[in-house]
């Protein structure tokens, strides 16, 4: 069946070529995607960076792996293309963790505490949000479960256990892109795992972009063409005009709906001056309301390594949580450092929040600096050669993503979510649509979220279409 409506969506992202890829294979043959960048993938960026036997090597400076193998529309469709050969399952706690003495903590010690942590963030899917006070937060019910199962210790390795817990509350962090002080815990069950462990892509995450971009017609997507204005107040022509930004000047485009998928960070900073007329006031809400936080990575590469394959991670296990200033102490919200697949010289950090912003103002030089003492610190070894090169992820000053992923904020509910995701309709016509991680009411944060967003909206406008034909016979 031929659907005679004109779509156009705003972003390459997982959620963009998802949606154009269900469009297309419901047949809508007037579809295209307006990217402001000149790649596909919005925070998906996969990128060439070090050395794998020799030969160039890949690194991601956005979304990792595939979160959960049940029930995940990203595994299944990596699965289909056959993207996933050899499997490898990402062990979070490869290598060791150190404490800030240098020390390394036993192995046997480090397992059985992950697997006390794992049991931990695993009760926040069973929280019932009227049972929790509105002020209570993940960082202090965290902390607190975990402080009552140091009885199962002896008292000599309660220190280390604390440690341990520290550092595995910044790789908890990082997961959310915000401090869990700020996470209320009334909401924690609204995200929802999924089972089946995190799972590479050795071909890096492009390869999953690439296979749908192959099912998408030949100029579908227009590249540096960045959304200013959408206008969808028309009511007779109940078209939508969208003028654009190019490096050859302004451009107009017509159609008769609009997905927006850009990100919930540039829908804060934008959606005031992007949308005529605005949007509804509680749309308006919501956005402001939902929480956008920040995760970057930190990439260093060394000429040779100073690592044994396989025993290169590093986890910094910090004494104490109290980091004090974000800004001046940035370094305390690193997880600590992990190897890569296929990558025989880089080592990857990651941090998370106000810690992550701020880093975005530091020099390469600084940055470089501080982790290579970090390092050295943590391993008790002065003798650890500087890293030859480093690259950043820098998702905060990005215009085009202005933060990293959603979560629940204090100042919102899992409503704000169902809110977003709303179509703003015309006379009943779903004129602006709405997808992104940010709309997807249990995977936020997720690329199977945006995608499975994607696709809803897709599907949505094919039902419009079968409905009004259906009347028509009538």
């Amino acid at each position: 069946m031929s659907m005679n409506g004109s779509v156009v969506i705003v972003g390459a992202g997982m959620a963009g070529l998802s949606a154009a890829e269900h469009l297309t294979k419901c047949g809508f043959r007037d579809v295209v995607i307006l990217e402001g960048g000149d790649r596909i993938g919005g925070r998906i960026n996969t990128h060439g960076f070090g050395e794998y036997r020799g030969n160039p090597a890949l690194i991601e400076l956005g979304a990792n792996w595939i979160h959960g193998s049940h029930g995940n529309a990203v595994f299944s469709l990596a699965t289909e293309h056959d993207l996933l050969n050899p499997y490898v399952l990402l062990d979070r706690m490869e290598g060791y963790a150190y404490t800030e003495d240098g020390r390394k903590i036993s192995k046997s010690l480090t397992e059985r505490v992950w697997q006390i942590f794992q049991e931990v963030e695993m009760g926040l899917q069973d929280i019932k949000p009227q049972d929790i006070d509105a002020n209570s937060n993940i960082a202090s019910y965290m902390t607190n479960e975990l402080e009552k199962r140091l009885v199962e210790f002896p008292e000599n390795q309660h220190a280390d256990i604390r440690a341990l817990f520290n550092c595995m509350l910044n790789y908890l962090s990082f997961h959310s892109a915000e401090d869990l002080e700020n996470l209320p815990l009334k909401y924690a069950a609204c995200f929802k795992e999924l089972g089946g462990g995190n799972i590479k892509l050795p071909k890096g995450f492009k390869s999953a972009l690439d296979v749908i971009v192959k099912k998408l017609a030949k100029n579908c997507i227009q590249y540096n063409t960045e959304v200013e204005y959408i206008y969808y107040g028309s009511t007779q022509s109940r078209t939508v005009a969208i003028t654009c930004k190019t490096p050859t000047g302004k451009r107009m485009f017509e159609a008769n709906h609009v997905i927006v998928t850009c990100s919930l960070g540039v829908l804060k900073s934008c959606h005031s001056r992007m949308f005529a007329p605005p949007l509804p006031p509680s749309k308006i809400r919501s956005i402001n309301a939902m929480g956008f936080g920040t995760v970057n990575k930190i990439f260093l590469q060394w000429k040779t390594p100073f690592w044994k394959q396989g025993e290169g991670g590093l986890k910094f296990a910090w004494k104490s949580r109290n980091i004090g200033n974000k800004k001046t102490h940035w370094y305390k919200s690193l997880f600590g450092f992990d190897e890569i697949l296929n990558n025989d010289n880089t080592l990857i950090g990651w941090i998370h929040g106000e810690a992550a912003e701020h880093l975005e103002s530091m020099s390469d030089e600084e940055v470089k600096t501080q982790c290579t003492a970090l390092i050295r610190q943590f391993l008790g070894d002065p003798n650890i050669p500087t890293p030859t090169t480093i690259i950043r992820s820098a998702w905060k000053t990005n215009g085009l993503t202005q933060g990293s992923y959603s979560y629940v904020s204090y100042s919102s509910s899992p409503a704000d979510i169902e809110c977003l995701a709303e179509p703003v309709y015309m006379s009943g016509v779903p004129v602006v649509l709405f997808a992104g991680e940010a709309t997807h009411p249990h995977f936020f944060s997720t690329t199977h979220g945006a995608r499975e967003s994607g696709i809803r909206e897709a599907e949505s406008l094919k039902n419009y279409y079968q409905k009004k034909a259906l009347g028509n016979k009538l």
